[in-house]
């Protein structure tokens, strides 16, 4: 018990010590003089004025920087979209070149293919004429031989059909001659 009334006395103690500590420091704390506040809420205000015209300050460096920066953005977006819009019509046009290329390609050989056609018709047609003309000469129709070879004079002959052609027209021309020597001696004799 006796340490409980001591403990009660100490806290009491420092109850009425307490507040009288606080006016004695609130009281040294003051001045006397009336020019010192008005000084400090000057400063205060100075202050305030000072940060708030920082404040307005960083503001509008803020918002021409986001203004610069986005002008930039879309003057590089602006950019990208030319340099994407040529790429694309160099690809288109190159596309382009590449079917005209095959387009053309693919005609040469159709071409080609015609030709070929058209030489190998020409051949067989020739090789027919040109054994008319030999079967008319082995049965010794020479005119009518004749008259097959210069169906030949259109058409593309090969070196083998062009030989054969020229020995037929010799073979041909001896003849008729030969057909005229005796029919002038036939006359002759009449």
């Amino acid at each position: 018990m006796k340490m409980k009334k001591l403990k009660l006395c100490c806290l009491i103690q420092c109850w009425a010590i307490l507040p009288a500590a606080v006016l004695f420091l609130a009281g040294c704390g003051k001045n006397d003089e009336p020019a010192a506040p008005s000084a400090q809420n000057q400063k205060s205000s100075d202050s305030a004025a000072s940060l708030q015209k920082a404040a307005t300050d960083m503001k509008d460096t803020v918002q021409q920087t986001a203004q610069d920066a986005a002008q930039k953005a879309a003057a590089e977006a602006d950019k990208l979209k030319s340099q994407a819009q040529q790429q694309v019509q160099q690809a288109k046009e190159q596309v382009v070149s590449e079917a005209d290329k095959l387009k053309a390609q693919a005609q040469e050989q159709v071409q080609a293919a015609k030709d070929q056609v058209a030489a190998g018709s020409d051949k067989l047609k020739a090789q027919s004429l040109i054994d008319q003309a030999s079967k008319l000469v082995a049965d010794t129709k020479y005119a009518d031989a004749s008259n097959v070879l210069k169906q030949l004079a259109s058409l593309k002959l090969t070196p083998e059909q062009q030989k054969t052609v020229d020995d037929l027209s010799g073979k041909i021309k001896t003849a008729l001659a030969g057909d005229a020597t005796i029919s002038v001696g036939d006359l002759l004799k009449k």
